[in-house]
């Protein structure tokens, strides 16, 4: 009969940090709230309410334009950043 311990262990080499672990969980929930702060801000923009916001022209596109592009890059940037958070694995 084997230990029922031995079956739950984790693999040889493999160390559980909860400490790194906290601080990435931290760092993604951090990252996601950047990007919902970003998505809400540009939906509010969009909606009729705020008409007048959205239509103020910068370079000659309005805000409403500006703040979707925003949320695109903030997209990419927090899901790059995200990944290479788990990348190594140490970091």
């Amino acid at each position: 009969m084997t230990n029922p311990s031995a079956k739950d262990a984790a693999p040889p080499g493999v160390v559980y940090d909860e400490g790194l672990i906290k601080r990435k969980l931290g760092a993604a929930l951090g990252l996601l709230a950047i990007f919902c702060v970003t998505y809400f801000v540009a939906a509010v923009i969009a909606t009729r309410d705020f008409k007048q916001i959205g239509q103020i022209e910068i370079l000659g596109l309005p805000l409403a334009l500006y703040t979707a592009m925003l949320v695109f890059v903030v997209g990419l940037v927090v899901t790059r950043m995200c990944l290479n958070q788990d990348k190594g694995g140490k970091s």
